[in-house]
């Protein structure tokens, strides 16, 4: 029993500098003597760089609390006379030590789902976590020829219909793209706006954790269809109805998915690995502060720092892009200037760090609820892609349809001061 674990062991103790090639973290170890002997072989080899018996019974003696000494060196001595092991394999004996770690870790969940300790939701995401685990032999070592090709190949920078957004913010596959806006003023409207047009290309996720999921398709369809919405229930022509059922065809064969209602960090995460296996997704999380964590943290400003650094590692890690929408605090709108800093952003900083391009949404005049098209200033606060400055799109609030503008960038940094 336990064989993979011993033949790991068995291994470091053949050739000690196979631990420099030793991926595996000793939880992994589910045998507790075999998990003691891999932390103190690794404890000596940091310090000595060798593993020797003699030299651990030696000067290692305070670490032997729970194991007494003479049980250690029969289990050691035993190790080296009876497991016959190859140093070409000790990458496959860490594979075999993974896969016995996952079979048991799953027992051990059906066993707290079947005693009420979890929940089936939480067993699904267990298992899915458990999936995806792995370990990598891969090589990191810099080249000349690697670096070149790394310096000057192109990400895939994302096409929109919004040409001077696509051209400016420059966003590519596998960013953090952060949305902000103050309530009102038409954040969820404009990831819908990306959304329906990217969905002609890539699959998309989209996480509506504030609407039902008719609020969501209405908005879609009037995007889609340019038809104001107040018309959906009782279209006044044949033309509208016939755009509204055109736009329902059209959106049903968009390849997108909507998750509604309230999602965890975990949740998230096992869908978009469910969705990105064999392409690349955009994902949409609307919005970032209605996002839950199944850990406790002392306030929400922590637990939204985590969340937003979890969204990082989701986007590098995996086939996707992940536009988060967030909140701007009202602070600036008691300022001369009105248009939101970065500074003004809700929810955490971390979204400031951990976000690839920061896009602010800002209405001049708010207060013209009678007018049908109103001017929205998106401004490119922050752009590890490129350039920062402000784009004025029209935005119909009866279609929830955003458009483009002639001439509409000015590269203008002045909104960006502080004081």
């Amino acid at each position: 029993m336990y064989e993979a674990e011993k033949n790991v062991l068995a291994s470091l103790l053949t050739n000690p500098k196979l631990i420099e090639q030793l991926i595996l973290p000793d939880k992994y170890f589910i045998n507790p003597m075999n998990q003691f002997c891999l932390k103190i072989f690794k404890k000596q080899y940091q310090e000595t760089r060798t593993i020797d018996l003699t030299g651990i019974v030696e000067f290692y003696k305070p670490y032997f609390q729970k194991v007494s000494v003479d049980k250690f060196i029969s289990y050691v001595t035993d190790l080296i006379a009876t497991q016959v092991v190859a140093p070409s394999s000790f990458y496959y004996y860490q594979e075999s030590v993974l896969h016995a770690y996952k079979d048991h870790q799953l027992l051990v969940f059906i066993d707290k789902f079947k005693g009420n300790q979890i929940t089936q939701e939480e067993l699904i995401n267990l298992i899915h976590e458990l999936d995806s685990l792995t370990i990598s032999n891969e090589p990191n070592h810099l080249t000349a020829d690697g670096i070149f090709k790394t310096i000057t190949s192109h990400e895939k920078t994302i096409k929109m219909r919004f040409q001077k957004l696509e051209l400016n913010a420059n966003i590519q596959e596998h960013d953090l793209p952060i949305i902000a806006a103050r309530p009102g003023i038409g954040k969820t409207a404009f990831m819908l706006n990306i959304m329906e047009d990217l969905s002609k290309t890539y699959k998309c996720l989209y996480f509506n954790l504030e609407m039902t999921d008719k609020q969501l398709l209405r908005r879609l369809v009037g995007i889609n269809s340019k038809i104001p919405m107040r018309f959906f229930e009782n279209p006044s022509t044949d033309y509208q109805k016939s755009k509204i059922i055109e736009s329902a065809e059209n959106l049903s064969k968009r390849n997108m998915k909507i998750i509604t209602g309230s999602q965890t960090i975990r949740s998230i995460r096992n869908e978009i690995i469910r969705n990105c296996k064999d392409e690349h997704v955009i994902v949409f999380i609307d919005y970032i502060g209605l996002v839950q964590s199944l850990e406790k943290f002392q306030s929400i400003y922590e637990r939204l720092t985590s969340i937003v650094k979890e969204l990082r590692r989701i986007s590098l890690d995996y086939n996707c892009t992940i536009f988060v929408a967030s909140q701007i605090n009202r602070n600036s709108e008691k300022e001369k200037d009105k248009r939101p800093k970065i500074s003004d952003l809700k929810e955490t900083g971390e979204l400031e760090q951990s976000g690839t391009t920061v896009i602010m949404l800002h209405n001049e005049n708010p207060m013209a609820s009678s007018d049908k098209i109103a001017e929205i200033q998106v401004i490119i606060g922050k752009n590890r892609n490129g350039p920062t400055g402000i784009i004025t799109l029209d935005y119909n609030k009866e279609t929830q349809r955003f458009d483009n503008k002639e001439n509409n960038y000015v590269n203008n940094n002045d909104w960006r001061k502080e004081e």
